[in-house]
């Protein structure tokens, strides 16, 4: 059998496998006894063993060459391990000729770093001993004094002079000197603070730059300056002592029935006593002398970058004060809470006295107590409003100067701080806008609210008090802003200005406007029924008056402002109304003026007179009729035109009249044969349509394209029945159809349309 085939064999009995296995239990088997056990042992070793001679005697030659490779190996390795032997001998020759001269160089540099200390020593206590001898010459300046002594300092702390008794006084001295000098720097620098002679603190300064001291010194300057300011700070806002000076002021009182009140309110009067003149003294005094020591720091370039002392200083007092009022009782933050701008006031003027542009407010410390107030300013300024409104309809003139003065109190409190002004002013800025909500959600804004038929109703009588009530409420503010110009922020006034811009009677106004402009315009349509317009007699030498349509007009105009439109007070508001009615009115008009047909001679005189007759019944709206600039100067090339030829009317509006192409053109139409038919008979509209496309199409183009229709339609008529003639107004109509649409191209290029 093959020594492969054995192992596999072995491998896979069940019985030789559990001897294959590194194990430490028993390998005697339940089944088989262990005789069997011992022999079935016997009788693999025997396999093996066979199997082992077999490979011997299979493989005998190479084994033998094995063997002959190993005497080689082995005499080899005996040959390296003698040249092994050799080089270790080598290298220990070696390691004697490399050491001897080692030890001497490193005994030789050990006594050269000796013979060096020696001579820094000698050197350094040369330099001592110099720089000590120097001492006595300068004793009356400090300042040099000061210098020589942090050199002694430095070349003592270099080496350790230890056994050189000739330095063991030196050194001793040399350190209650700089520890006097010191001393007496700083006890000088308090007293230049307190006494604030600038030229003996330079002299504390150049000390301690000298000695290196100096970021130090400042430091420990500073910290005892807010740490006694602390306390200071702290004494005017014990709430205990505040009551005890309080009830020794008033122990001679005797009002039993008050005795609380006029405590609580002394209370009060003495606590700002003691800010007012805890920031007046004490607090003045801490900022001087830290001012004081920044402004010498900054004339002493050399001694470092200490530019922000007062900075730094400025922003822990309003954080030390913060920190103490905070722990301060209920009755001091109520008190500072009601009383906010009094505090800021105090830090305001502090500022000013010092004179320092480097320092400003550091509000974010104080954010606690600013929002406090003004949330109750806030509702200081509310509740006069929401009181007003809730007692009333309409509220009347005392409540609303009751709330004005509410607002020109809280306005003026923040006089002398910008921000607090500027929040107080957003405050009052919603109080308006408060006071504008309450009165629109009580106003009616119906149409039945416009009639102007009957006398006016309940419901108009009270939307005309609610827009006098807001009138009055904002000219009142107005007021109150005029008198404190000079006084607030350009910032707060524009904040309650912009408020007041939502405050106008011009919604109400604006249902009467519509109302009376559309009565107008029927009043206006009534001219087409006039017979005078197309009377064929002769008007000369005759006395005319104006048609009965103006005369209704002038009689309407008149009531409207006397019964609906006078009970409003609002003047700026009114007299946009009522020239927004007038310009309506003109504009009116001259476009039925210019639809006349027919119209004869007398009709023009009559239309002329009418004109001149407008301004009259328009004087009830506006004063001076020249208020309605493009109207008036149209109302007034309108009446020129009625004495004038076609040709005559044509030429002026080439020399620049101000009346549209389209409507001279409409006019000049009246003149015309029955050929020539107006452009709003062509479209078969009847005038209330022409004014409705009017009012539709306000663009001059689109107007004399409308136009432009009719003369085309009667260039095809003409053509059409072969007639020989053209009416004489066609030519002109036709010059003025170009002229127009000329001067409009001109105008878009001049735009840049």
């Amino acid at each position: 059998m093959d020594a492969k085939d054995v192992c596999i064999e072995i491998e896979n009995d069940e019985f030789y496998s559990k001897f294959l296995v590194d194990s430490v239990k028993p390998l005697i088997g339940e089944n088989i006894s262990v005789s069997d056990q011992v022999n079935k042992l016997a009788v693999g070793i025997e396999k093996l063993s066979k199997s082992l001679e077999k490979q011997v005697l299979d493989k005998h030659n190479d084994l033998l060459t094995q063997a002959s490779h190993i005497s080689d190996l082995e005499a080899m390795l005996e040959s390296v391990r003698g040249q092994v032997q050799n080089l270790l001998k080598g290298a220990e020759k070696l390691k004697d000729r490399v050491h001897s001269p080692y030890s001497t160089l490193e005994k030789q540099t050990l006594m050269l770093e000796r013979v060096q200390i020696t001579c820094n020593l000698l050197r350094h206590t040369s330099k001592i001993l110099v720089s000590w001898n120097k001492l006595s010459s300068v004793k009356d300046n400090p300042a040099k004094e000061a210098m020589i002594l942090f050199e002694l300092n430095e070349l003592i702390s270099d080496y350790n002079f230890e056994g050189i008794t000739i330095l063991d006084d030196v050194i001793k001295q040399v350190e209650c000197r700089k520890t006097d000098l010191l001393n007496n720097a700083t006890d000088l620098l308090q007293s230049s603070l307190l006494s604030g002679d600038k030229t003996k603190l330079l002299q504390c300064f150049k000390v301690f730059h000298n000695l290196q001291c100096t970021e130090e010194q400042i430091k420990v300057t500073v910290d005892s300056i807010l740490n006694d300011l602390r306390k200071e700070i702290s004494t005017a806002l014990n709430v205990q002592m505040v009551s005890i000076e309080v009830k020794k002021s008033s122990s001679g009182r005797v009002a039993p029935g008050k005795a609380n009140i006029m405590n609580a309110h002394d209370f009060k009067v003495k606590l700002w006593d003691n800010i007012e003149k805890l920031f007046k003294v004490d607090v003045y005094n801490s900022c001087t002398k830290v001012v004081m020591l920044q402004n010498v720091v900054n004339e002493l370039h050399a001694i470092g970058n200490f530019r922000n002392i007062s900075k730094h200083f400025w922003n822990n007092l309003f954080l030390i004060f913060s920190a103490e009022l905070e722990k301060s009782p209920l009755t001091v933050n109520q008190s500072v809470e009601i009383d906010f701008p009094k505090l800021l006031k105090c830090f305001n003027e502090l500022l000013s006295r010092l004179k320092c542009r480097d320092l400003e407010m550091n509000r974010s410390s104080l954010s606690r107590w600013e929002n406090a107030f003004l949330s109750k300013s806030l509702g200081k300024l509310l509740e006069p409003v929401r009181t007003m409104w809730h007692l009333n309809q309409v509220p009347n003139m005392d409540q609303i100067d009751n709330a004005v003065r509410v607002i020109a109190e809280a306005l003026s409190i923040s006089l002398g701080d910008k921000q607090l002004s500027i929040s107080l002013a957003n405050s009052v800025a919603k109080s308006i806008k408060q006071m504008n909500m309450e009165a629109e959600q009580r106003m009616s804004l119906d149409s039945d609210v416009a009639q102007i038929i009957e006398p006016p109703t309940s419901a108009q009588q009270k939307n005309a008090d609610l827009c006098n009530t807001l009138y009055y409420f904002s000219s009142q503010i107005k007021r109150v802003l005029m008198n404190m110009n000079s006084m607030l922020p350009q910032e707060s006034i524009q904040i309650v200005q912009n408020s007041l811009k939502d405050i106008s009677s011009m919604p109400v106004l604006q249902l009467f406007a519509e109302t009376i402009k559309n009565s107008l315009f029927l009043i206006l349509m009534t001219m087409h029924d006039e017979p005078d317009l197309t009377r064929g007699d002769d008007p000369t030498n005759k006395s005319l008056s104006c048609s009965p349509y103006m005369k209704e007009l002038q009689q309407f105009v008149s009531r409207c402002k006397d019964i609906y439109l006078s009970m409003f007070q609002e003047k700026s508001a009114l007299d946009d109304c009522c020239v927004n009615i007038s310009k309506a009115c003109v504009e009116c008009f001259i476009q039925h003026v210019c639809n006349v047909r027919p119209l004869t001679k007398f009709g023009r005189v009559k239309l002329q007179i009418d004109c001149q007759q407008l301004e009259t019944a328009l004087s009830p709206l506006v004063n001076d009729i020249t208020e309605l600039g493009d109207h008036y100067r149209q109302l007034k090339a309108l009446q020129l035109i009625f004495g004038k030829t076609p040709q005559e009317i044509a030429k002026s509006q080439c020399e620049g009249a101000s009346l549209p192409y389209s409507m001279v053109m409409m006019f000049l139409f009246s003149f015309a044969g029955p050929q020539l038919i107006a452009p709003h008979t062509c479209a078969g509209w009847n005038i209330p349509k022409l004014m409705n496309w009017l009012d539709s199409h306000r663009n001059e183009w689109d107007r004399l394209e409308f136009v432009a229709g009719a003369l085309q339609r009667y260039q095809n008529h003409v053509r059409q029945n072969q007639i020989v003639a053209y009416d004489e107004v066609y030519p002109i109509l036709l010059q003025l159809l170009e002229d127009g649409r000329n001067s409009l191209k001109k105008f878009s290029g001049n735009c840049g349309c």
